[in-house]
């Protein structure tokens, strides 16, 4: 079942602080790319591997092409074209970092995937900070000699699809929209230009993740619009496996919707880790087993859609409920 991201903002940050399993960021910093340039792949090496991960990367000599990943401290904002590809729509990268990953996905090379490595390998990924880069973002903003610009009256929209894989098979998909026109009120419309956390754990456990980007601006040959965007603090979650649907642990939420009081029906764990997020990812609250034993007070709650997570056996369950 696809997750249809269709906000600027994306779903939980189901992070749990503390001991309870072990994390690997990667924020890129580590690859030692000097100020002001980029890594494409020209070495022929095939791509790189930063913490837990390996980012792949398909280079031609002939043209001096590339797919897949590439990394950058450009930060080259206002140039627009494809001379300026390797810079992020802000000119860094996230928690105004230096360096940063460029994903360009084409039919012409080599896939845009990570495959994960060691401890990461068959877990859950926690997710990465996302941005549109300067080419595609100047793009859809002004429009360009190949691509339209985007506009409410034509209801365009730019979509990153993001697949899980294990042992060769599909367990699941986010959406995450870089950009949305399709409001009908014209001021919500938005270009992503700011680093928005994309929560991966509903892909449950995965070896390898790969990528697909979309849009309403499709030409004869294919998406006009640039088929690029930028990763950073890419987080895995090595020590803790994810059970979505609940088929081992039989999380339930009641009543759903709610108006006052959530009920948690926990199949007799204890020592658990819960905590509840809103559709951005805030953090609105942390308890343990003794909070639900009258059920959490979410009476003060706006009307919307939450995320309930909790923690339990070296396990990550993640469910939503409704306010009403």
């Amino acid at each position: 079942m696809r997750k249809n991201l269709l906000l600027i903002t994306v779903w939980l940050s189901a992070l749990f602080a503390g001991n309870a399993y072990a994390q690997t960021e990667v924020t890129f910093e580590t690859l030692g790319l000097p100020v002001d340039s980029f890594w494409n792949g020209s070495d022929g090496s095939g791509g790189f591997t930063a913490g837990k991960a390996y980012f792949y990367n398909s280079y031609n000599s002939q043209y001096g092409s590339w797919t897949g990943f590439a990394y950058s401290s450009k930060s080259d904002s206002v140039t627009p074209g494809f001379t300026n590809m390797y810079s992020s729509a802000n000119g860094k990268g996230a928690m105004n970092s230096a360096t940063y990953a460029v994903a360009y996905i084409s039919s012409f090379g080599g896939p845009t995937a990570i495959s994960l490595k060691a401890e990461a390998r068959g877990k859950t990924v926690a997710g990465f900070y996302i941005n549109n880069n300067t080419y595609a973002y100047q793009s859809m903003l002004n429009g360009d000699s190949y691509s339209k610009k985007f506009t409410s009256h034509d209801s365009d929209w730019f979509m990153l699809r993001t697949y899980g894989y294990f042992n060769g098979n599909i367990t699941d998909s986010v959406d995450f929209y870089l950009a949305d026109f399709r409001f009908a009120d014209s001021t919500k419309a938005y270009i992503v230009k700011s680093w928005q956390w994309l929560d991966l754990t509903s892909l449950g456990n995965v070896d390898s993740i790969t990528f697909k980007l979309s849009s309403s601006d499709v030409g004869q040959w294919g998406m006009n619009t640039p088929a690029y965007f930028c990763m950073d603090n890419f987080k895995t979650m090595d020590g803790v496996g994810i059970a979505e649907t609940g088929q081992d642990y039989q999380i339930r939420l009641f009543p759903n919707p709610v108006q006052d009081r959530l009920h948690l029906d926990l199949d007799a764990l204890h020592d658990v880790q819960i905590r509840l997020y809103d559709i951005s990812g805030r953090l609105l609250g942390t308890y343990d087993s003794a909070d639900l034993q009258n059920g959490l007070d979410v009476s003060n709650l706006q009307n919307g859609l939450y995320y309930i997570s909790v923690l339990a056996d070296g396990v990550l369950i993640s469910k939503k409920f409704i306010k009403n």
